[in-house]
């Protein structure tokens, strides 16, 4: 691969990106939405797929991914910190949009080696941009970041992240929340949920969950099982 090019589009179908997951080392998958971010961290232990369905499984990871949305993969290795790859792989879908992303954390190696058989197209997509900042959150008075402090030592909880191409779950204790950068953090050593302040106007409750509600009312990807319900 060039220097000059840091991105490319890999030649490749995305089920069979997807099956070498398992052999990439550590990784993040990352699914945003609505200005937040549900990330899963650590190696992937397998790779399921049921017809048009395919799972992420592991003691790190639980996704399920709608095949037939996600219709190309790019893959980035722009992003360096103190010398260090941060590969990526972006999931597109018909329009050009990531629908989700899967990041190495153990350098560019793991990736080059997993990806060596697919040839490599330059990308017609810009660069990912980086999470903007939200609005400087506040520990009271926001719909979204009261509801998770609400469940710091109670226990386990399930926070799910659902959007058309991808469902992304986490099963948990909360032990703190951090109000940082515009956004409510939870941080474990195998998953983050960054939560944009002012993002949640509200709750609703369908099916024992709790969903997270946007500007308008409506819901998001967001949806949160109480610590009770999730025992």
């Amino acid at each position: 691969m060039s220097e000059e090019i840091k991105r490319h589009r890999l030649d490749a179908a995305p089920a069979a990106v997807l099956a070498l997951l398992p052999e990439m080392d550590r990784l993040m998958v990352i699914v945003r939405s609505g200005g937040s971010l549900h990330e899963r961290i650590g190696p992937v232990e397998r790779v399921v797929r049921e017809r048009d369905l395919l799972r992420i499984e592991g003691a790190c990871h639980d996704s399920e991914i709608r095949l037939p949305l996600i219709k190309a993969v790019d893959f980035d290795t722009s992003s360096v910190m103190k010398d260090k790859v941060y590969p990526r792989l972006d999931f597109l879908g018909s329009d050009g949009e990531v629908l989700f992303s899967v990041t190495g954390m153990e350098g560019e190696a793991p990736f080059a080696a997993a990806l060596a058989a697919f040839l490599r197209l330059p990308s017609l997509r810009p660069e990912h941009p980086g999470t903007p900042a939200g609005p400087e959150a506040a520990d009271e008075g926001d719909a979204g970041g009261a509801f998770l402090e609400g469940l710091t030592g109670r226990g386990e909880a399930a926070i799910r992240f659902e959007t058309a191409a991808i469902t992304q779950q986490w099963t948990g204790p909360v032990e703190t929340i951090r109000p940082m950068s515009g956004y409510f953090n939870i941080i474990t050593s195998h998953f983050h949920l960054h939560l944009q302040a002012g993002s949640v106007s509200g709750w609703r409750e369908a099916d024992g969950w709790q969903h997270a509600l946007g500007a308008g009312g409506e819901a998001g990807a967001l949806a949160i099982r109480h610590p009770a319900a999730a025992a």
